[in-house]
């Protein structure tokens, strides 16, 4: 298969989107702004809010969320500001914009500002960390600094970066990037056998999101133009994602969490999780990465291909095998194991002088 074809198949428009599809007549465009002037006013809006209203952590319909209100003239009964709250420290992140013009490597934004994104955790979470990769599974409500709710979902949906379908739904970049400082929690299936999951200990928290990492000049329904945003977002669990179905995880591609677009092996403008021929050798990554036919126990495990890294048992988990041998590098062998289980060898799906 062409792997452009493939490419521009998985490649899609870079749209705005949130939970709700909101239909074309509840969005308007207003004249685009300086986005450096904009995230000046945003941030001194958001940083005046932190300041004059505090927080207490609640419980809503079996979920953890939080009340805001404003701090009273006077402050009569000693309330304390999120900006001073020691109970839930107040925190913050500088980043980009991470919306796409395209899904090459040189798409990226042309949106200059760095941000800071205050936020505020909640609870962790006990499981795996999200990465932006991640399809997440979450829970959240949404406001604006007038304390106008505009969403709200207790039931978690799936959301996804990039999209490669049009079934999966994408969120705007300060959502993501605050989703993925979050674990995931535990999930339990009804014991009544009615399908039913129900999560526990997963992490949440709120964001403050300056309007250039929201909507920015796009008015949504119940969201004026130029709005910074508030939500609290629950993330319950999450799924690994191999967006190029090359045999390899999207977040190893993308090396952890490193911007995934930044990526680009072989110098084709597309980046490694997009590229079914990441060293551009003509070989298919997901060929390059097969187990021989045969190869015995250990060595054998749950998938046909060579996991990343080299699987350590997890004894907790019923069926699951060691994998003892990562993706090889080029001279692996039962000589050469360090060939498997190197950190730092060139795996071989990444080495043109080895098919």
């Amino acid at each position: 298969m062409n792997k452009f074809r493939l490419y521009f198949t998985l490649l899609l428009t870079s749209i705005i989107l949130f939970s709700c599809n909101k239909n074309d007549d509840d969005t308007t465009i207003a004249p685009p702004r300086d986005l450096a002037e904009q995230y000046l006013s945003d941030i001194d809006s958001i940083e005046g809010y932190l300041k004059t209203h505090h927080l207490v952590k609640v419980e809503n319909n079996g979920l953890i969320d939080v009340v805001i209100d404003s701090i009273p003239e006077g402050n009569p009964e000693g309330l304390i500001s999120i900006w001073d709250n020691t109970e839930f420290p107040l925190q913050s992140k500088i980043v980009k914009n991470d919306t796409r013009v395209s899904n090459l490597v040189d798409g990226a934004s042309l949106d200059p500002v760095d941000y800071k994104m205050y936020y505020v955790m909640l609870s962790e979470g006990v499981g795996q960390q999200a990465t932006t990769v991640d399809s997440t599974f979450v829970s959240y409500r949404g406001w604006t600094l007038d304390n106008s709710e505009f969403d709200i979902s207790n039931r978690p949906v799936w959301f996804t970066y990039p999209q490669i379908s049009a079934s999966e739904i994408a969120v705007i970049s300060g959502f993501r990037q605050f989703t993925a400082l979050l674990k995931n929690g535990i999930a339990t299936p009804d014991e009544n056998g009615s399908g039913q999951i129900t999560f526990s200990n997963y992490g949440s928290g709120v964001v403050f999101i300056p309007s250039g990492l929201g909507y920015f000049n796009r008015y949504q329904e119940k969201i004026p133009s130029y709005s910074p945003l508030v939500f609290t977002i629950r993330l319950h669990t999450i799924r690994e994602r191999d967006h190029d179905r090359d045999g390899v995880f999207t977040k190893f591609e993308s090396l952890n969490n490193v911007d995934p677009y930044t990526v680009d092996t072989d110098g084709d403008n597309i980046p490694d999780f997009l590229d079914v021929d990441d060293d551009g050798d003509g070989f298919l990554t997901r060929r390059e990465i097969t187990k021989p036919t045969g190869e015995g126990v250990p060595n054998t495990g749950a998938s046909k291909y060579y996991p990343f890294n080299p699987i350590v048992d997890n004894p907790q988990t019923p069926g699951d095998e060691t994998e003892t041998r990562g993706i090889p590098s080029c001279d692996a062998s039962d000589e050469n194991l360090d060939g498997y289980t190197n950190p730092a060898r060139l795996r071989k799906h990444l080495d043109p002088n080895c098919h």
